[in-house]
């Protein structure tokens, strides 16, 4: 009863592919809530304002006496790192309002999800809320709805059309002046090829997201953390080591990839205990995972402890039910980069076998996304400009362009602190998505910020 509690309880929940959990360098490893973080922004400034993605002039400095600019220097120059995040102590009211809307090719709970975080967001910024539509897979009717929502006067955008329009989207959002936008699920790119590009082209705008290769390491390496202080006496090749995956995917293989090697490279096995349990056929579902962990697990029957890279947390639920069905769950750890679903479970009274999630709270990738068109609407960043401490070396975009790759910050969540760090979400979202009490909690608790850029970014 006990685990069909928690199998009911995941065919309810969403599954988290993006927007629900992170990748990064700044993954906090204690379940204890974290110290106090100082300022984790770089001090990096503009001398003038540069022109909106629209090209318009800048906007003129408010009037004096008030705050110039959100997340401003010292001086009150722009911090081009920081212009893109809420800042609790500038007057959103003093520029004016724009309209802005959340176009999806999808319309399932994970983008129900992204835009409910995009409606929260937008009056906190001083914008008209103009809606979420979905075009439901059909390419055609996704530009159909962008074309209408540009008539009716909308100006900023985040957009998440299938991949392989994004040009066709750039194309059109460029001949309408003043109208400027952002991606979520996937980086945007231009689906050019070639041995030097990375997979699906070159950047055409910023990004805000994770590093799925980092992803699928930090799950490794928790998974290890576990086990040294677990299972100390049982061999590494002793145990078995499972991650999930789906081969169709690029962002959820690079989290394979990234797994793996660090398994190997820590453990110094691999061959005869890495196991890839693909779920490319039945899909991103619950039953996908059992239908793929289940026959690798119950085929080597040699290993009585698991350590399972969940991947998501539909398929990290359902290899817990797997060992769970073979009385493996004391011996065996599950994790995932997401956490919905594992927040759900918790709530219910349940722990087993799926212990950690790599996590980012919805309210928190949302907010530099709006914010970043919000700053090109009032011409404080430019797409070339914005982030300009992420712009990757070798990976900015072709013909001169300097596009950047917000990373997010995640955090591990356990059973002990995951209540502390949503409700922390809330406190800093200024939001109520969470049932938790905000007692203890302080808003320097956690950081918005990812405080390090990672060192890959720089020229080697």
């Amino acid at each position: 009863m006990k685990k069909a509690t928690a199998l009911i309880l995941a065919l309810l929940m969403a599954f988290a592919l993006a927007a629900c959990g992170g990748g990064g360098t700044d993954t906090p490893s204690s379940s204890a809530p974290p110290s106090q973080s100082g300022d984790a922004s770089p001090d990096q400034s503009a001398d003038s304002p540069p022109p909106a993605g629209g090209g318009e002039e800048p906007s003129a400095p408010p009037a004096s006496g008030s705050k110039p600019y959100p997340n401003a220097n010292a001086d009150g120059s722009i911090n081009l790192d920081t212009i893109a995040h809420f800042d609790n102590d500038y007057d959103y009211t003093q520029n004016p309002k724009y309209k802005v809307a959340y176009l999806a090719q999808d319309g399932g709970p994970l983008y129900q999800q992204s835009a409910a975080a995009y409606e929260h967001w937008a009056p906190i910024f001083n914008c008209e809320w103009a809606g979420f539509l979905s075009s439901n897979g059909d390419p055609d009717m996704f530009l159909t709805n962008l074309q209408n929502m540009i008539d009716q006067g909308v100006t900023g955008f985040i957009v998440d059309p299938d991949a392989t329009i994004f040009p066709t989207v750039v194309q059109m959002i460029e001949r309408s002046p003043g109208v400027v936008w952002m991606s979520q699920m996937a980086p945007p790119r231009d689906g050019a090829t070639g041995d030097d590009l990375p997979i699906g082209g070159n950047l055409i705008n910023p990004y805000v997201g994770f590093d799925n290769f980092d992803a699928g390491a930090q799950q490794v390496y928790r998974l290890i953390e576990w086990k040294e202080a677990n299972l100390p006496d049982v061999p590494w090749d002793q145990i078995g080591c499972l991650t999930m995956e789906f081969s169709t995917s690029p962002p959820l293989h690079e989290r394979v990839i990234g797994a793996e090697r660090v398994w190997r490279e820590e453990t110094g096995t691999g061959d005869n205990n890495f196991f890839i349990a693909d779920c490319v056929s039945g899909g991103i579902n619950l039953q996908a995972g059992i239908d793929a962990a289940g026959p690798v697990i119950s085929t080597h029957s040699e290993f009585k402890n698991w350590l399972v890279v969940g991947l998501i947390d539909d398929w990290a639920l359902a290899a817990a039910s797997v060992l769970d069905s073979q009385g493996l769950t004391d011996g065996s750890c599950v994790v995932t980069f997401g956490g919905s679903g594992l927040q759900m479970q918790w709530d219910a009274g349940q722990q087993d076998s799926f212990r950690y999630a790599l996590f980012t709270a919805q309210n928190l990738y949302a907010e530099p996304i709006l914010g970043a068109v919000y700053a090109y609407l009032n011409g404080w960043a430019t797409p070339d400009s914005i982030w300009p401490s992420w712009v990757k070396w070798d990976d900015h975009g072709a013909d001169g362009h300097t596009y950047s790759q917000l990373r997010l910050p995640t955090v591990w969540l356990d059973y002990d602190n995951y209540k502390y760090y949503l409700e922390w979400t809330d406190m800093y979202a200024h939001a109520e998505a969470y049932p938790y009490s905000q007692d203890g909690i302080s808003l320097d608790a956690y950081s918005p910020f990812v405080e390090e850029v990672p060192a890959d970014f720089a020229a080697p």
